[in-house]
């Protein structure tokens, strides 16, 4: 689905899914690298995920967070050098297997992980949910089965994190007609280009009846969105097409001002988070 259609007019009565938007580690960052304008000051910049769940398909998961896979494959350069630019902390209680394990989820039992894209933030814990299919954009597919080396950890990329025989468990989500990932309009994939190859978004409906986008690192902030606060151009070396992403940012405004109620949850975002939960 593009972005340019949620715009034109949300999906109605999508069936309803449970939602959960679990908070799974962080990394340190510059503020005013991540919003234009903002202070020049090292903030916690947390990893959120989705664990969505659907009577009929089972539990899917959004991103999966940070995951002890990432200290692993950061041991040693040039790897390493990620984990030296953006510390990353991952509390106990914070492992995502462990949550959803309190939410009486077994990890075995996830069927299928979206991934927005393959930055390590968002892939660490692919190893955990052997058991599932991995749906992603088929360009961003394509870049992390394809890099190796000096030339991944320019892009952000951990390859030695990814889970053993990931091209067999890929679903190109431009193979799912209309982004519908379960046949019934409940799970809407929506291409957020720009801040990596394949970048994707997810539009669902919760049991409360809050009609949510989970926008991935297309934001980093619900600010960004709602007040067109983009990132500084320094942090241009995140992003793979900064012209598409900052055109992606363009239709997120429009999309919030033509759809107020939508709730918007970027994966990096406290507000979004605290937005989320305050209507639990």
């Amino acid at each position: 689905m593009l972005l340019t259609d949620l715009t034109a007019g949300l999906p109605t009565d999508q069936p309803r899914v449970t939602l959960h938007w679990l908070r799974v580690g962080h990394c340190v960052q510059i503020e005013g690298l991540a919003r234009k304008g903002a202070p020049m000051r090292r903030i916690e910049f947390p990893s959120y995920a989705a664990a969505i769940g659907h009577p009929e398909h089972g539990w899917t998961l959004f991103d999966t967070g940070y995951a002890d896979h990432f200290f692993t494959a950061t041991q040693r350069l040039p790897a390493r050098l990620y984990r030296e630019l953006l510390p990353v902390t991952l509390p106990d209680d914070q492992h995502l297997p462990a949550q959803l394990r309190g939410l009486g989820i077994d990890p075995l039992d996830v069927r299928r992980v979206v991934v927005s894209h393959f930055h390590g933030d968002h892939v660490a814990g692919l190893r955990d949910y052997p058991n599932a299919r991995i749906v992603a954009g088929g360009s961003g597919s394509a870049q992390i089965t394809g890099l190796k080396g000096i030339n991944a950890i320019r892009h952000g990329l951990l390859p030695a994190m990814l889970p053993d025989g990931l091209s067999d468990r890929l679903v190109a989500a431009e193979d799912l007609p209309g982004g519908d990932l379960l046949g019934d309009g409940s799970l809407l994939l929506v291409a957020l280009p720009g801040h990596m190859p394949g970048h994707l978004g997810l539009v669902l409906t919760a049991t409360d009846g809050r009609q949510v986008l989970l926008a991935g690192d297309a934001a980093w902030f619900t600010k960004s969105i709602t007040d067109l606060a983009p990132p500084s151009r320094l942090a241009g070396i995140a992003f793979d097409d900064w012209t598409a992403a900052m055109g992606t940012l363009g239709h997120l405004h429009a999309l919030h001002r033509a759809h107020p109620d939508l709730l918007l949850l970027p994966a990096h975002c406290t507000a979004g988070f605290d937005a989320w939960h305050a209507g639990l």
